[in-house]
Formats: structure tokens, sequence, C-alpha cells
């Protein structure tokens, strides 16, 4: 008496490759709400800056000035506009790792590494 093999569905079974997560899968929604909720975050803390540096040269000429940026070199530029520069770099940043290099963490973990830059420069340059 010999026993048949098993049946087996038509795309699966020995030497075929285990079927594919589906489209949207559970770790691609989760990546989606982080990277949006950090963007979000990083827009308070660009609008919070923006705000912060309009008003930071109200203490040049004082004893509170900041040197570097109350000299006219062009440091004020940096304050105002690097958070802005800082997070366009790093959506480029998170878009590239996550389309063309298909690593989407590590996309996002470099983002957030571009984009703290930004801030770190503006507080640097008011604060000395």
């Amino acid at each position: 008496m010999s026993f048949s093999p098993p049946q087996y569905p038509p795309p699966y079974g020995p030497g075929y490759p285990p079927p594919r997560p589906a489209q949207g899968s559970p770790l691609k929604v989760v990546f989606v709400l982080v990277a949006v909720l950090l963007l979000v975050v990083a827009l308070v803390v660009n609008g919070l800056l923006f705000f912060g540096t309009l008003f930071a040269g109200d203490s040049c000429g004082t004893s509170a000035g900041t040197q570097r940026f109350c000299d006219g070199s062009g440091w004020e530029s940096v304050a105002m506009y690097g958070p802005t520069v800082a997070l366009a770099a790093a959506v480029v940043t998170v878009v590239v790792g996550a389309v063309r290099v298909r690593r989407p963490w590590a996309g996002l973990a470099l983002g957030v590494l571009v984009y703290a830059a930004g801030p770190a420069l503006a507080l640097f340059t008011v604060f000395g």
C-alpha cells in the first residue's frame, strides 16, 4: 500500500518561496505613524525656535547678547533658517532610505540625526 503525497494549494509547497506579507503590513503602518509623529514634533520645535529667534536680537547691545548672533556676520540667518533646512534634509533622507535603499528604519534614524543638527546649531548660535 502506498500513500500519495499531500496536496498543497498551487502557489505553496516544497520548492516554493513563502508568501510575501500583504502590502499594508503592520510594520509599514507603524513606520508611517512614527514618521508622521516625528515630523509633527519637528514642526513644533521649528516653530518654537523660529519664534525665539525673532526676539533673540532684542538683547543685542546688552550684556546678555551673544557676540556671534549680534555681530551681523550672518549667523542670525543660520539660527533662523537652519532648523528648516535641516528638516528638509531629514525628510529627503527618510524618503531616500525608505524608497530607494529599502531600509526605512535606518533611514528614519539617520533622518533624526540629520534633523537634530539644525536645532543644535541654532541653539549654539543664539546661546553660545
